[in-house]
């Protein structure tokens, strides 16, 4: 069996050294900061520093030397064979033929190194939190392994007649099928801090109305003049907007320009890969008919202006974190685009999976917010009388027992105001097709999704109704996909009672 490349511990270490020093100044650091401690002490104390971090660093390159040394992969004819653990010792095999899913990470520390790390996985159920086989190596031996194992996992058996190099359909910058361009991350980045923008005002404009009732109410003089009051609302309102569209501006210029680093997908016969990455290099690889569904998302401002997301749900698709590393049930195939542009992306890229439009829309509005409504009111109704009760007996004055009664109420009604928006929204995006085995479902209320999947992966179907609804034909559909993952529900509300029995025909038994 042979053991991983050397690098890997030496950019362990490397990694580690900057984790040691961080565990070393979070047990000190009350020390170093503690305004009572002269520059004597601090002296006096940093022998112990370093001891500490020596002993810690210590620990870290044992436990990195003995997973080297314990740890390693071998190819036989029929199966690929891992080693891997200190402490709890792992051994994993697995056939080529249930290989579905090669992905290779590369982070800044093993780059330095020229070493990558690849993962295998089946996709089962028992393995869904962590990749089945891990193997680092240099980099140029992961991508042999990587080109390799696609071609093994087809034919099964190693060292078989070599095969016609399969025809490459590159999905990339140079062919201009999609181009995650500067200016797209600029638009997808600027959309970000606008929705940020919009729920912060949002927010303040309800809490500016709520304080307004109570200064009202109470006629207090803390809260200032009326002209006061609404100038400090105003600045703290914009202030609250700049703080938190500067956080989200950061946060995407990172995430779209570093994350998402030339972004590439590649089909090669019936595989798919999907690399990106600038400080950790990402290159996935997932055979076509092991796709799940293909998930359409549209957050409010996207809705407005047109754009969209598309992500993958594919068993084994896996986010790479570590050395076990864990499973990630969606995969993103198309960060940022034109929603228009969608049928034209995915009739390249996977032409089964081209979302056919709605065959049926909600059949009733109140049947969304009917269930909130009551909950909502008994809960209001419990938490005014649990307020005003103890007020009344204690002889509070009438005025405060209105200010809170008030308050209650304009909570709930803010709330149910909310709620009956997001039902609106709900009520115009739910509705399903299906279409030669295909079924494309909407939903959703402030999001939009639409998610697409081929019968063979629908496993189940509940038929979710209530004696009034089924009266009147009405019913909510959840269909249950084939999963490792806990999200593998799609569900679609107040439809009408017919579209149960088409799905039960579906149904792969």
């Amino acid at each position: 069996m042979k053991r991983f490349d050397k690098g890997y511990i030496y950019s362990s270490l490397l990694s580690d050294l900057f984790g040691s020093l961080v565990v070393v100044f979070i047990f000190l650091k009350d020390f170093f900061l503690d305004d009572e401690s002269n520059p004597e002490d601090i002296i006096a104390a940093i022998p112990f520093f370093v001891v500490a971090f020596i002993v810690i660093y210590l620990c870290f390159i044992a436990y990195r030397i003995l997973y080297y040394k314990t740890s390693g992969y071998e190819l036989t004819e029929n199966e690929i064979k891992c080693n891997r653990g200190v402490l709890f010792r792992k051994r994993s095999v697995l056939e080529y033929k249930k290989v579905h899913a090669i992905n290779k990470k590369q982070n800044i520390f093993h780059r330095i190194f020229g070493i990558a790390v690849l993962t295998v996985d089946s996709g089962s159920t028992n393995t869904s939190h962590q990749a089945e086989i891990t193997i680092i190596e240099k980099e140029k031996n992961v991508d042999a392994l990587l080109n390799e194992l696609n071609e093994l996992k087809e034919g099964g058996v190693r060292n078989a007649e070599s095969k016609q190099p399969k025809d490459e359909l590159l999905l990339s910058d140079e062919d201009s099928l999609y181009r995650f361009t500067s200016g797209k991350k600029m638009l997808y980045t600027l959309i970000n801090i606008a929705s940020t923008a919009f729920f912060t005002a949002l927010f303040a404009v309800l809490t500016i109305i709520v304080l307004g009732i109570c200064k009202l109410m109470v006629q207090q003089s803390f809260l200032g003049t009326w002209g006061q009051y609404f100038l400090y609302a105003f600045l703290i309102t914009v202030g609250a907007m700049l703080l938190f569209s500067i956080f989200s501006l950061i946060g995407c210029l990172i995430h779209s320009f570093v994350g998402y680093y030339k972004f590439k997908i590649t089909r090669r016969g019936n595989d798919i890969q999907i690399s990106y990455g600038l400080l950790e290099k990402h290159t996935n690889t997932f055979s076509y008919d092991r796709i799940k569904a293909v998930k359409i998302t549209q957050g409010v401002v996207q809705r407005m202006l047109g754009f969209a997301s598309i992500r993958l749900e594919v068993i084994g698709y896996l986010n790479n974190t570590g050395d076990d590393n864990k499973n990630a049930d969606l995969g993103v195939l198309v960060p940022f685009c034109k929603y228009d542009e969608i049928g034209e992306i995915l009739g390249k890229v996977l032409p089964d999976y081209v979302p056919d439009k709605k065959q049926t829309n909600a059949v009733s509005y109140f049947s969304f917010i009917s269930w909130f409504a009551l909950i909502l009111g008994i809960i209001l109704g419990v938490v005014l009388l649990q307020a005003t009760i103890p007020m009344l007996i204690f002889n509070v004055s009438y005025t405060v027992i209105k200010t809170v009664a008030f308050a209650v109420a304009g909570a709930g009604a803010t709330i149910l105001v909310v709620k009956a928006v997001s039902a609106a929204l709900g009520y115009q995006n739910n509705g399903i097709a299906i279409n030669n085995g295909k079924i494309t479902a909407y939903y959703g209320g402030f999001t939009k999704n639409v998610t697409v999947f081929m019968a063979r992966n629908l496993i189940a179907a509940e038929n979710v109704t209530t004696p009034l609804r089924k009266k009147r034909g009405i019913t909510s559909l959840v269909m249950h996909l084939k999963t490792n993952a806990l999200s593998n529900e799609v569900k679609v509300h107040i439809q009408n009672g017919v579209l149960s029995e088409e799905l039960e025909k579906l149904l792969v038994l």
